[in-house]
């Protein structure tokens, strides 16, 4: 037997003893093969599953695997070199300064108390604000070396292609499929692939050796020996399926190694395929070598920088791809277009470096660049250069790293208007330019100019500090010579507004008005215009009167004044005053001189409430503002409360009742009128209920919600349902109220907070225990299991079944389980169950399919049996009907109906850990109960 067939039966045995590990589940699984198993798979899911347990799987012609289109791997993340971190050196003091760190609390400068204190501390600030804006031109370092992210991401093979036109160079070997297709006399076509000895068997005309020949020489060489030795055939002749070829990746790539390729693969495509190039080989020095002579050498920065891939050759068999370590490199930082670590090769000077980094961007400052070096002493020094003429000469060498800074933001001609002008903005300086030239007129001035002052702001000549100029702007508009100033480069002119110099005068006003607030005071200005610049009087306001305060402005005295609104709105001069700074004017309502009232309606009134008392309203007035009446209001009568104010000292209540239907048809005496404060109250109908309800669902005849009357008993309400159907299952009848099923719910709540708070007591005091300690080891085990039931309880939800037993209606109509309704009871009536549910500590809980006869421990056997946890003495029966059936006693029947669930429970003394008050049966008891139930209901 081959290798291949051991390799393969080891493969399928590994898929076969982990197929249950992997959890795949098979219909009819125990009847086939692992074989037959595995083959079910699909594809993926057998190349996942060989993954996942390490192992492959066995391609076609002895692991030979055909791939269209080679797929790409993930990127491969750019590791760190130390050619690349070498160049992050730590920045030069001039390009970055480090303040000191801050005085300590006991420093001298922290006891000068005082002035001297407040003063020390600002020339620190002062200082540190001096420090931190006095930062150098600098650059960013941190460069990648150039051309290494074009191996990021890779492709995952480079196997035989089918969709490539082979060129005719292209040398055959063993492997190589040819197809020639014969036509003329005889027709056929054949498939040869050349052997091993490099010669492919053509029929009726015997071996023929194409090994070492290119595809155009064996093409020509094959039609001469058809024409040769047949008649009448011509021949037609293409590459079928091409070979794989054996190469070797060495040096300085990230996986050396040797790689099985396509035929066609060329020197960079060995390079992708082993990994790419680490950051310590180099780019332009990679070597091809044939039987151990050097072939060719390629530079990638050819690739890269220029396109021109004529050096890529294609490989042959028994190939290596040599990458050796990296030459010399230098960085460039800054003002280029790609700043990056580059390897030089034939490079010598600054301009050549330059060329690799594309030149200089148009922001680059030429005059002065930085070269660090570290020269053959260790030690690290600065040239500066010029990026022009010699400078580009500069002779570079081994870990250079130059950088080329940007020019500044500094513009030296600009003149600047700014302020309250139309156009504010950047002009250009002119010899000759003069102030004139920027404001030529009244037109280019906002409104509110202030004309009597300006600026220019001017550096000086001799030391470049700021110095200030003054002209007037009415001078200037006038056409004063002495106005017009000549300008200099970079002056800034200023044009104020007026408010800059003083502040503006204001009024305000407040009040029922509809934008109350502050308000410039225009010349001329009015009370009447202050009114309707704050949008005008609301709906509520008073224009009878209102106030306006004065501040006197040398004494800054308040004096009031009183003026008619509708007056002055209707033009009287004297009620309209001229205004001065700083007057406020406020507006009343007139709910402030006029007193409200209001009344409240109670009781059966659709919109009870209190309510505006209105002039002579009464009672029927007060009912109908309410919404009117209820159906449930008593109309024969209703009670008014008055609050009567007794000699001005004291509150007294009196209530007095009226017929409610003689006020609303307008009985004077009924109807009475209301007074502030009255309260009316309408009363309920005695014994009026809404509208109750209960719901029959399952085997009625028709089943639905059906209304209900005070004291309608069961039976009433399934003979009005039709009854039950012949499929209904008494015995398993499932009747819930809400009332019980709160209750229920609060004892559920009630025991897991007890149980909860056990837990955590009894896990603080297992904590103090000691470690090593057989009863610690126990407990930690006991209170694992209590935890478990803990979690079962906080799943269990009240159901709120009330058990009762169910027959047909005429029975039912005379026994205790006619129960009186009430609202929102429901009545389940199931179909026969054919199943009987296993449910605790049994290997498989399940649901069983009922079988006449059997007992509790058949059903019990075929769950599994019981697991060593299992209490087996305390084995209960939830029957259908919700009866808990506790299965102790001689007496006891063992009999299993349909529907019913067996609980088996877990044993007592797993939770002797938890000292708890709770009883542990009773626990374990309501939890198997609640899910009983849930099973009963299908929630499980």
């Amino acid at each position: 037997m081959t290798r291949a067939c051991f390799f393969y039966l080891g493969s399928l045995l590994a898929l076969c003893l982990c197929w249950g590990a992997i959890g795949v589940t098979v219909a009819g699984a125990a009847d086939l093969t692992p074989q037959q198993m595995l083959e079910q798979l699909s594809p993926a899911e057998k190349e996942a599953l060989a993954k996942k347990y390490g192992v492959e799987l066995p391609g076609e012609k002895g692991g030979a695997v055909t791939v269209n289109n080679p797929p790409v791997v993930k990127a491969r993340p750019l590791e760190n070199s130390e050619i690349e971190g070498e160049f992050k050196a730590p920045a030069a003091a001039d390009e970055k300064l480090t303040l000191a760190k801050p005085v300590a609390v006991d420093s001298p400068v922290t006891k000068i108390s005082g002035q001297a204190a407040a003063e020390a501390l600002e020339l620190r600030r002062g200082f540190a604000d001096f420090v931190a804006e006095s930062k150098a031109l600098k650059v960013d370092t941190n460069l990648r070396q150039f051309g290494y992210e074009l191996f990021a991401g890779t492709p995952s093979t480079f196997a035989p292609v089918t969709d490539v036109p082979v060129p005719a160079e292209y040398v055959l070997g063993p492997g190589d499929e040819l197809k020639v297709q014969l036509f003329g006399k005889t027709n056929q076509q054949l498939a040869m692939i050349v052997d091993r000895e490099g010669v492919i068997a053509f029929p009726e005309i015997g071996p023929l050796n194409v090994a070492g020949m290119s595809f155009a020489q064996a093409r020509a060489y094959i039609a001469e020996q058809v024409k040769e030795k047949t008649i009448g055939v011509s021949v037609s002749i293409t590459m079928g399926e091409l070979r794989s070829i054996r190469v070797f990746a060495l040096g300085e790539v990230s996986q050396p190694g040797s790689y099985l390729v396509s035929g066609l693969a060329t020197l960079s495509q060995a390079l992708f395929v082993s990994g790419g190039v680490k950051k310590i080989g180099s780019l332009r020095k990679i070597q091809l070598k044939r039987d151990g002579q050097l072939v060719t050498t390629i530079d990638l920065y050819d690739f890269l920088l220029k396109g021109d891939t004529s050096a890529d050759v294609r490989l042959l068999p028994g190939d290596v791809v040599f990458v050796p370590p990296v030459g010399a490199t230098v960085g460039v930082a800054g003002e280029v277009m790609r700043p990056a670590i580059y390897e030089l090769r034939t490079e010598k000077s600054l301009g050549d470096l330059l060329t690799l980094a594309g030149g200089l961007r148009p922001t680059a400052f030429r005059e002065k660049a930085l070269i660090e070096r570290v020269g053959e002493n260790g030690i690290r020094s600065v040239q500066e250069v010029a990026l022009q003429d010699a400078g580009l000469q500069t002779t570079l060498r081994n870990h250079d790293l130059i950088k080329i800074f940007s020019i500044l933001d500094y513009e030296k001609n600009p003149v600047f208007l700014v302020g309250n002008v139309k156009r504010p903005s950047k002009y250009a300086w002119k010899e000759g330019m003069r102030l004139s030239s920027l404001v030529s007129g009244p037109d280019q001035l906002m409104p509110e100019t202030y004309l009597d002052y300006a600026l220019i702001e001017r550096e000086a000549a001799d030391n470049r500090e700021p110095e200030l100029v003054r002209f007037s702007l009415a001078d200037l508009l006038n056409g004063k010579a002495e106005a017009d100033l000549l300008l200099q480069p970079r002056d800034k002119v200023y044009i104020f507004h007026r408010s800059h110099f003083r502040q503006a005068p204001m009024v305000t006003i407040s009040g029922q008005v509809q934008s109350p607030g502050s308000y410039e005071l225009k010349r001329s200005m009015r009370l009447v215009d202050l009114l309707l610049s704050s949008g005008g009087l609301r709906k509520t306001a008073d224009p009878s009167e209102a106030e306006l305060y004065r501040t006197d402005p040398v004494s800054k005295e308040v004096s009031l004044s009183r003026y008619s609104l509708a007056a002055a709105l209707a033009g009287v001069n004297d009620q309209n005053p001229l205004l001065q700074d700083s007057d406020r004017l406020v507006v009343h309502s007139i709910w402030e001189t006029k007193q409200r009232f209001t009344v409240r309606a109670l009781g059966e009134v659709n919109n009870p409430g209190s309510y505006e008392l209105a002039a002579g309203m009464r009672v029927a007035d007060l009912v109908f503002a309410a919404g009117n009446l209820t159906p449930r209001a008593y109309l024969k009568q209703a009670e008014i409360t008055h609050f009567d104010i007794v000699n001005g000292e004291e509150r007294v209540t009196r209530h007095e009742s009226f017929d409610l239907t003689a006020a609303l048809q307008g009985d004077a005496e009924a109807n009475q009128l209301l007074a502030p404060y009255d309260v009316i109250t309408v009363r309920t109908l005695s014994n009026w209920r809404g509208a109750e309800s209960v719901t029959l669902a399952g085997e009625f005849k028709f089943p639905g919600t059906y209304p209900i009357e005070e004291g309608e008993r069961l039976s009433s309400v399934i003979k009005r349902a039709g009854g039950f159907l012949p499929e209904a299952y008494l015995d398993a009848a499932f009747f819930t109220r809400e009332s019980i099923r709160q209750d229920q719910q609060q004892q559920i709540d009630e025991m897991v907070r007890r149980l909860e708070r056990e837990i955590n007591l009894t896990q603080a005091s297992i904590g103090r225990e000691n470690p090593q300690s057989l009863a610690l080891q126990r407990n930690q085990t006991e209170l694992v299991a209590a935890q478990k039931i803990l979690e079962a309880a906080k799943r269990v939800k009240a159901t709120g079944r009330l058990v009762i037993q169910l027959s047909d209606v005429k029975a039912l109509a005379n026994s205790e389980f006619d129960l009186a309704l009430r609202d929102g009871d429901v009545l389940r009536v199931p179909k026969r169950p054919e199943e009987v549910h296993i449910i605790g500590q049994v290997y498989n809980s399940s649901s069983q399919l009922y079988r006449p006869g059997d007992d509790r421990d058949d059903y019990i056997q075929r769950s599994g049996g019981l697991t060593n946890f299992a209490d087996k003495g305390s084995i209960y029966v939830v029957r259908a009907n919700g009866e808990v059936d506790p299965q102790k006693g001689w007496w006891r029947s063992r009999e299993i109906h349909p529907g019913d669930v067996i609980v088996v429970p877990e044993k007592l003394d797993r939770f002797y850990a938890i000292e708890s008050a709770l009883d542990w049966s009773k626990v374990l008891m309501q939890v198997g109960v609640g899910v009983a139930s849930m099973k009963t209901l299908g929630i499980l």
